[in-house]
């Protein structure tokens, strides 16, 4: 049996007997909910510890493994917050409203530090080499310590070893989902932008734009005692976009915010900058591959050379299949939807480059009019 046959059908008789325990006395649910998180956390540590002796990187070799520790994460998370439904204390209201508030600051943060440093950017003497320059101000947790980890009165009831569990989640997200921060603000300047630091935040991309004094609550956020709290969004990502429960989410205790600048020069050996064929004219296009295929492989003849040369330069094939597939798509959903009001212009995509192109190959009399058609359908 495949491993995600084999993990489906786990899941599937796990959610049948957490429906099945609904219908039980609350204490006595409480223990079967219980009893599945330990289950679940002794199938997480066997791995873990029995097959890798706690270190966690080397678990990046195995995707198997990755995966199961996903699925048994998943099932921990949901034990968790059938739990927390029923248990949610006055103390654990609390602390979800300072946990909330903390992150919103931090959020608030985040966007005032970004924007600060890209009007630094902006007012500084820039470079004439300097293509463009990316400020990136990011949120995220670490979970790597038990440090990182907040010991609080209910331990005992829910029964999870939160200290093992939480960086094991952490771990997760950061190597098997792509280390995805819970939320950023990414302003970016070109040659082309005419930004300046007189702007307004929204102008210049660095407003808050999803804190407007809408909760984000939804899942397992929805309880009658949290009905005040307007939830931040970064309270939303954690326990939606993750498998960080709310009960996790009331232990962690570390969070970073980090700002970056990036300022990026490209330039190729013979001068040619970034996106150097948006201002050329046809000649000097032409006379740039003209002036590599002089410098060719021995055995490779001119045509040969620049068809391609250019052909992978812009990447028209690539693009072609790119194409071929937007347009199978769209058809397909036109089919399974013939009544959707929804029609894509399948007339953007060219998917013709390609079959447009002289072949140059074989015959050097036709480079001048392969390079004249490459300039007009260059990206």
């Amino acid at each position: 049996m495949e491993l995600w046959e084999q993990l489906s059908d786990e899941n599937d008789a796990f959610h049948e007997r957490m429906d099945g325990y609904e219908s039980l006395p609350v204490e006595e649910r409480l223990d079967k909910y219980r009893n599945e998180l330990k289950e679940a956390e002794a199938k997480i540590l066997d791995i873990v510890d029995g097959k890798y002796e706690g270190h966690l990187l080397k678990i990046c070799d195995c995707i198997d493994d990755m995966d199961r520790l996903e699925w048994y994460l998943g099932n921990r998370y949901y034990a968790l917050s059938k739990m927390f439904a029923i248990h949610c204390s006055d103390a654990e209201v609390k602390r979800i409203e300072e946990q909330n508030a903390h992150l919103l600051d931090l959020t608030n943060d985040l966007f005032s530090r970004t924007g600060k440093m890209f009007r630094y950017i902006l007012d500084m003497p820039l470079e004439e080499k300097d293509d463009d320059i990316d400020v990136e101000g990011t949120l995220k947790y670490w979970g790597e310590e038990e440090q990182d980890i907040l010991r609080l009165e209910d331990d005992a009831f829910y029964g999870s070893d939160f200290a093992r569990m939480i960086p094991i989640v952490a771990f997760i997200e950061r190597e098997h989902h792509g280390d995805v921060p819970l939320i950023q603000c990414h302003p970016h300047w070109d040659k082309d932008e005419m930004r300046n630091s007189s702007m307004t935040d929204k102008e210049l991309g660095v407003e808050n734009e999803l804190d407007d004094g809408t909760t984000w609550a939804e899942s397992w956020l929805v309880h009658p005692k949290l009905d005040h709290i307007v939830m931040c969004y970064v309270t939303h990502a954690i326990i939606t976009h993750n498998d960080y429960s709310v009960v996790d989410y009331m232990r962690m205790n570390t969070f970073e915010v980090k700002v970056t600048v990036e300022l990026q020069q490209i330039c190729e050996q013979d001068g040619s900058r970034l996106w150097w064929w948006d201002k050329c004219s046809e000649r000097q296009f032409i006379d740039k591959f003209l002036h590599e295929a002089e410098h060719r492989p021995v055995e490779m003849s001119k045509g040969e050379f620049i068809y391609n040369r250019v052909v992978k330069y812009f990447d028209f094939d690539g693009r072609d299949e790119c194409d071929r597939e937007a347009i199978k798509r769209n058809l397909e959903f036109e089919q399974k939807y013939p009544d959707s009001t929804f029609k894509d212009d399948n007339s953007i995509y060219r998917a013709d480059r390609m079959a447009s192109l002289p072949d140059c190959r074989k015959d050097d009399s036709l480079i001048e009019e392969f390079l004249k058609k490459a300039y007009t359908i260059k990206p």
